[in-house]
């Protein structure tokens, strides 16, 4: 094991499913968790436990890049700019704080969550009052994460960093990344990787496209000698929302051997796209998507300005949702018609 490999989060017990030997069976423990959700929506008529497993939460919308692979261009033109009201937000942690079934929080949602200029205002405040194993996370480009943010961010609370990285070389990078500084990137990497982060699971991901041409396998290697935990993912269309989505996509006959295996086994294991049975997911508005991959915002099925996490959570809306799902028809939901994320497998 290389020499750093032990510091990332190992002295916090809620980041564990993020580092060392759990870490291999952080997807495995999602799987089962929804395949429990399924068996349970059926026996109850699509009503799960009171609250989800996840929740992501907006709180601004927006980002400070327009990749090739993501639908922010075109939800700028549709959607207005918003910020969650202070108000709102303390109501849904009041909400998390006796969640007994809560697992993780995600200060994150079809946005960059660095925008938010009180973000580690946020998270500690989450922290201060939900004493419970609930995880914080956030998802980022990492070209906000300055040295100034870095420490905010450590002194927050928060549990563990997923950063988007997505190429080895500056040609791989720019290749999807759009407005997203490769030396500032690289910068604000080094320095944050310095820090003392053994209360942080740090993870890089990677997302695998057709434009590609070997970089993944050794930025993986380059990284992994370094003690970073990396993640390689593939796309997906985003509710058909990703415009040049045609030229990133690799077919699932196309990807390698044993991850195509891991994908089909759980596809088969589940039957049925997962999110609705572990994950809800709130707009800075309060409204809640049926899924993290709605960009569209094609199913509203509540809002939580007006209703409980709970209320919405089992409302006869998702209910319905969730009993369709089953029964496999999904094509009836205008979210899911659109949607390839069950078909590629990219929650696996």
């Amino acid at each position: 094991m290389p020499p750093r490999a032990r510091q990332f989060g190992a002295d916090n017990p809620r980041a564990a499913p993020f580092v060392g030997w759990q870490r291999r069976f952080l997807g495995l423990r999602q799987l089962l968790a929804a395949k429990r959700g399924m068996r349970q929506a059926r026996r109850n008529a699509g009503a799960l436990a009171e609250f989800p497993v996840s929740l992501q939460l907006q709180t601004v919308t927006g980002c400070n890049a327009s990749c090739a692979i993501c639908p922010q261009r075109t939800i700028r033109n549709l959607f207005p700019s918003e910020a969650m009201e202070d108000a709102l937000f303390r109501r849904l942690v009041e909400q998390c704080a006796g969640a007994r079934e809560l697992r993780g929080v995600g200060f994150v949602l079809q946005n960059e969550p660095l925008t938010d200029p009180t973000l580690s205002w946020k998270i500690r405040h989450f922290r201060d009052r939900v004493q419970t194993q609930a995880m914080t996370f956030i998802v980022t480009n990492g070209t906000l994460l300055t040295p100034a943010r870095v420490e905010e961010l450590l002194a927050s609370g928060l549990d563990a960093m997923h950063i988007s990285v997505n190429g080895l070389s500056r040609e791989d990078f720019e290749q999807v990344n759009q407005g997203k500084p490769w030396e500032t990137l690289q910068r604000n990497l080094e320095h944050f990787l310095a820090q003392d982060l053994s209360r942080v699971a740090v993870m890089l991901s990677f997302v695998r496209h057709a434009g590609q041409q070997g970089e993944i396998e050794e930025a993986v290697r380059r990284w992994r000698a370094r003690g970073v935990s990396v993640y390689v993912h593939g796309i997906n269309s985003r509710g058909g929302m990703v415009g040049d989505y045609e030229r990133y996509a690799i077919p699932l006959e196309r990807e390698p051997p044993l991850k195509r295996l891991g994908k089909d086994l759980a596809k088969k294991l589940l039957g049925c796209c997962p999110y609705p049975f572990i994950q809800m997911s709130v707009l800075a508005s309060g409204k809640t998507l049926l899924c993290t991959h709605d960009w569209a915002r094609r199913e509203i099925i509540g809002d939580v300005a007006r209703q409980s996490i709970s209320e919405v959570w089992n409302g006869e809306h998702m209910r319905e949702i969730r009993l369709k799902l089953l029964a496999g028809r999904s094509d009836e939901l205008e979210a899911c018609r659109r949607c390839d994320v069950f078909e590629s497998a990219t929650f696996a």
